[in-house]
């Protein structure tokens, strides 16, 4: 044998889970051939254009425009694992992705990859991702969603009175999904989601999908975005509104599909509610300064602009007479006086949580915001179903019912509603359930109702300066933060403008 003929096997420290037990070199290079030739120079340009987007304040427009040969390879697969039709863990396109964010710093980076390592080991010890599955199969199945969520799906996530013209779904999101795994995982995921809401055939193959998308999209997330950012923001943004809508509907398919029924714990999604609500609060200055707030929103800013609060007066008399019954005192209303003091402040949340809505609620951020006003003990009192807090609960979904009705949205509410009313039907006669009783008997007669739907927007010609003995002057379209406090901010709508989404001026009085 020719000296130096002999090729030792090289010792890797890249590759996936798999190949890294049986001790196989693999290919690094985490990008597809063709990107490859060109990737010094898209790296260079990519690096430039950020940097140049950055400065200007453009960096919407760094993600919406393609990047000429940039590669859009997501979740690539070793030849190894595609020889042997096993699901490849590989990390190498992430990790490249992350070197370039932190300006190629090896010691970041190196941390990166070494917590992405941990993640992904973690992942497969508790959930459904280390499932051998063939290449061809997940390229396919992952074809499949990307398929549905663009020509059938995308419209139904919106907010917008006309879904049809929000740019967020239909173009933004696939886009950002080009270059961001953990939001193509997050597409994919609500795709197989609102094939499960149509209930297709083979349902649970639907539902298996979405599940292990969201998995994976949690896991992705969790190592690439550390803190929120100029940098990465807008990423966030999308990833809160997938999840969000995962969340929403995640029990009704585990019922349709599954057949596991759901109990009625409002406790729960409420804390999980103010752990968003709080998260929110890193993304709202972000989004507050972009110019592009209104899209992202996906609010019709006439509308906002014009709306009143006729629908809300409703609730708004509730809560008064609400307060009225409490301040009777433990004598009349047999409630001790310290949960009246909770209820008291339960009631105050969610006075200034209506006030700052635009004549409903409108946004994600108007879904999540009143469970994080309430307190500790309000949600101690609500896990224990007590009648008072069970109806502060039902007074806050009777404004949520005024939401757009979405698919994903709507379910929740609905089934929260009916099972905190069954509740109340089941409590013995007190003070409180005959003030409920006389209540609701009152609301039944009135003719003004929430019924009306998103589309229908008859009521917004009413004049904005609408009044009430309980809440004084109007105030919607505030923006408040999960501490109860309002965001200041600049008051420049899109375009320079001064009417957009979130641009009331911060000089209305706070509520009481």
């Amino acid at each position: 044998m020719p000296k130096g003929s002999r090729q030792y096997h090289g010792k890797t420290k890249n590759g996936c889970r798999q190949c890294k037990k049986r001790r196989v070199k693999v290919r690094n290079d985490p990008i597809c051939k063709e990107a490859g030739r060109h990737e010094q120079d898209v790296g260079r340009q990519y690096r430039d254009r950020l940097v140049t987007c950055m400065s200007e304040s453009r960096f919407i427009g760094f993600f919406l425009q393609p990047v000429t040969m940039l590669c859009d390879c997501v979740g690539p697969v070793c030849a190894n694992c595609r020889r042997r039709q096993e699901h490849c863990s590989y990390l190498g396109l992430l990790a490249d992705a992350l070197n370039r964010e932190n300006g190629e710093k090896a010691s970041d980076t190196l941390s990166m990859v070494r917590r992405a390592a941990t993640v992904a080991a973690h992942a497969s010890s508790r959930d459904a991702l280390s499932v051998s599955l063939p290449a061809e199969k997940l390229r396919a199945d992952e074809a499949e969603l990307k398929h549905h969520f663009l020509n059938e799906a995308w419209f139904t996530f919106s907010l917008q009175t006309d879904p049809r013209k929000c740019d967020v779904w239909s173009r933004w999101v696939p886009q950002l999904a080009s270059r961001n795994v953990f939001i193509h995982q997050s597409m994919l995921s609500i795709a197989a989601l609102h094939l499960c809401y149509l209930e297709p055939p083979n349902a649970k193959r639907y539902y298996s999908m979405a599940c292990q998308h969201a998995i994976q999209a949690s896991n992705y997330f969790r190592l690439a975005v550390p803190q929120v950012t100029e940098e990465n923001w807008l990423a966030t943004f999308v990833f809160s509104m997938c999840n969000g809508i995962f969340g929403y509907y995640r029990p009704f398919a585990d019922e349709k599909v599954m057949g596991q029924v759901s109990t009625f714990e409002p406790c729960k999604a409420l804390t999980v509610m103010r752990i968003a609500a709080r998260f929110s609060d890193t993304v709202t200055p972000h989004v507050f300064k972009s110019p592009i707030r209104d899209k992202l929103a996906q609010v019709d800013v006439k509308v906002w602009r014009d709306s009143s609060d006729i629908l809300l007066r409703p609730t708004i008399q509730k809560k008064a007479k609400f307060v009225e019954f409490l301040c009777l005192g433990p004598e009349s209303t047999g409630i001790p006086v310290e949960d009246i003091k909770i209820y008291l402040g339960a009631l105050g949340a969610l006075k200034s949580w209506i006030m700052s809505l635009p004549g409903r609620p409108r946004i994600w951020k108007h879904f999540i915001i009143w469970p994080s006003l309430v307190s500790e003990q309000y949600l101690s009192l609500l896990r224990l179903k007590e009648p008072v807090a069970l109806m502060i609960f039902v007074l806050w979904i009777e404004v949520m019912f005024l939401a757009p009705r979405r698919w994903y949205l709507m379910p929740w509410y609905d089934r929260g509603h009916a099972s905190a009313i069954a509740e109340l039907s089941k409590q013995g006669d007190t003070p409180a359930r005959r003030f409920w009783d006389v209540l609701q008997s009152e609301d039944s007669q009135s003719d003004t109702t929430g019924e009306d739907s998103e589309g229908s927007v008859g009521w917004a010609s009413s004049p904005s300066i609408a009044r009430s003995d309980d809440v004084g002057g109007r105030r919607g379209g505030i923006v408040l933060l999960s501490t109860g406090e309002e965001y200041v901010g600049q008051d420049k709508g899109c375009g320079g403008g001064s009417s957009g989404y979130m641009s009331i001026p911060a000089l209305a009085q706070k509520a009481s």
